[in-house]
């Protein structure tokens, strides 16, 4: 049996908490302001519980609401 683990960094990216994801009933995520309204969110890599998001409307300093 062979494994391979590939690693990567990125910089400069927006990321959150994995459990700041939110699943849309129509696929894909979001994540939620405290006000409850939805970004949907493009996902990137996973690493360390966190995940990179993209978005429009998302931005550096964007407060999101996470799973407790």
């Amino acid at each position: 049996m062979q494994v391979r683990f590939d690693t990567a960094t990125r910089k400069g990216v927006l990321a959150v908490p994995v459990s700041a994801l939110v699943a849309l009933r129509e696929g894909g995520y979001a994540v939620q302001r405290p006000d409850g309204t939805l970004i949907a969110v493009a996902t990137g890599m996973f690493a360390g519980g966190l995940v990179e998001v993209s978005g429009t409307g998302l931005t550096a300093g964007t407060k999101v609401v996470t799973a407790s």
